[in-house]
């Protein structure tokens, strides 16, 4: 399991910028997982799942808004930045 360090160098963002993005999903799926577990099964893992259901369709943009984490996402569509693979990566990463 990497590190949060780790997580940022290889994806070349900061590790502040991944400590965010790791909060952020946190609070998204805090309030969406309950909902999300019967889709289990179309993912390949359920990092893979999470990753997917809190940065994609900008649930992260809102549940992270209304759970207190104000944040710009527009980093997540920098060019060439693989966003779902930084979320499974930031997911599983420690501190």
């Amino acid at each position: 399991m990497p590190t949060i360090q780790e997580v940022a160098e290889k994806f070349k963002v900061t590790a502040d910028q991944v400590k965010q993005l790791k909060e952020g999903m946190s609070v998204t799926w805090d309030m969406i997982g309950h909902d999300c577990y019967e889709f289990l099964s179309s993912y390949g893992s359920e990092t893979e799942m999470i990753a997917e259901m809190t940065i994609d369709a900008g649930r992260l943009e809102e549940y992270s808004r209304i759970g207190g984490v104000e944040a710009d996402w527009k980093w997540l569509s920098a060019k060439g930045l693989n966003a779902i693979a930084l979320g499974e990566a930031t997911w599983d990463a420690r501190y």
